[in-house]
């Protein structure tokens, strides 16, 4: 009687144990929806970074692993979904330092050899903005690629008596960013994560950036203390970006390079949305990966943008318009020809000298009245 009690819990141990470890394996991955561009909605982009229960980032997964929702409910779209690595897509990063004088020494030192190792990191396709903390974002340099880049400007970066008005700094700078048009947009912060004296307050702050869409990465430094520090995270996770502590301040340069990684090993999410409506209200996009032992999803809010105009009418329209374009030269070559038929001139050309006749000319007044001008013309038609 024993041994069967002592066969039956552990048996009941074993089983508990396999479903109870599988069980939590299902629940180890982090997707994170970095960012959505819905513009052209209903086609939409979302760039999806994924990470395993240890915080290392997975790829090559396959599309057939994805699946989305909206709203919570489940959608009808058609999906294309590429490894970022394989696109040809390029990436504008704008980066902004900290250089008020309590940086002074390696914080500061540190910050600089980090630009300069990032732009190593930079592909063809990307472009660079750098600015600094201040009492507004102060512009360094301004859409440069790795080819155009002059390291002497980094260099030249001076520290600032001004007071680090981050809060300021940071609208500033999104501003400035949203204007951009075109390629994939990414913030990135070297900071502490002291504000002094901004006349934005933070809720202010937390606003601008949920309507920006822009994700903001930071890099975090104990420089006086780690209180700080807590904005810099709360920003990274509210805009669907990443926060890295710099135990170090040799390793600013290392977690600069993190931030890279997540970008290029992101996964491009296309999707074309047939059952929700454009509205231009905000809507949450779900959008779930599971594995034989894995799974997670990850929630980003978007606008389903509604155009004045259906994005088919506005295609339909161009072609139309290229068409009446078209079809305005081929008039105009045909009146033309139509007008110099009407008053006889076709494709008779005088055999001496090459010059075009009238039907009903018996000669050439060319020749008749014009011999040199005939000459000269009859000697060039020899020549070619």
């Amino acid at each position: 009687m024993k041994l069967n009690r002592r066969f039956f819990l552990l048996s009941f141990f074993f089983i508990f144990s396999v479903f109870g470890v599988g069980a939590e394996e299902k629940r180890n991955l982090n997707v994170r929806i970095e960012q959505v561009i819905s513009k052209d909605y209903p086609e939409m982009t979302a760039y999806t970074v994924i990470k395993n229960d240890r915080g290392e980032l997975i790829s090559g997964l396959a599309p057939g692993l994805f699946s989305f929702r909206i709203d919570t409910a489940e959608i009808k779209a058609k999906s294309k979904i590429v490894p970022f690595s394989m696109s040809d897509e390029g990436v504008d990063y704008t980066i902004m330092i900290s250089n008020n004088g309590i940086m002074e020494g390696e914080p500061f030192d540190f910050q600089k050899n980090a630009l300069l190792k990032f732009v190593e990191l930079m592909s063809d396709r990307d472009t660079l903005s750098i600015y600094t903390i201040g009492e507004d974002a102060g512009e360094v340099v301004l859409d440069v690629t790795n080819k155009t880049f002059d390291s002497a400007v980094i260099n030249k970066i001076e520290l600032s008596e001004g007071q680090p008005r981050l809060y300021d700094s940071i609208m500033n700078l999104i501003r400035k960013v949203e204007q951009k048009k075109g390629k994939r947009k990414v913030v990135i912060i070297l900071s502490d994560g002291r504000d002094q004296n901004s006349r934005f307050s933070k809720d202010q702050l937390v606003e601008t950036l949920s309507n920006s869409g822009l994700p903001v990465y930071t890099v975090g430094m104990k420089v006086l203390s780690n209180q700080s520090l807590s904005n810099l995270d709360e920003i990274s996770q509210l805009t669907g970006g990443s926060y890295y502590y710099s135990v170090r301040f040799k390793d600013i340069p290392d977690n600069l390079k993190k931030v890279v990684d997540c970008i290029k090993q992101s996964y491009i999410v296309k999707l074309k949305v047939k059952n929700v409506k454009a509205d231009n209200q905000a809507h949450l996009l779900e959008i779930k990966v599971e594995e034989t032992e894995s799974k997670g999803r990850g929630i980003k809010a978007f606008i389903a943008v509604k155009h004045p105009i259906p994005r088919w009418l506005q295609i339909v329209f161009l072609l139309l318009a290229i068409l009446l374009f078209v079809g305005v030269i081929i008039l105009l070559i045909v009146r033309k020809t139509l007008k110099r038929k009407s008053m006889g001139i076709t494709k008779r050309k005088c055999p001496d000298c090459g010059n075009i006749m009238k039907d009903n000319w018996e000669s050439c007044p060319f020749c008749k009245y014009m011999p040199e001008l005939a000459r000269k013309k009859a000697k060039k038609n020899k020549e070619k």
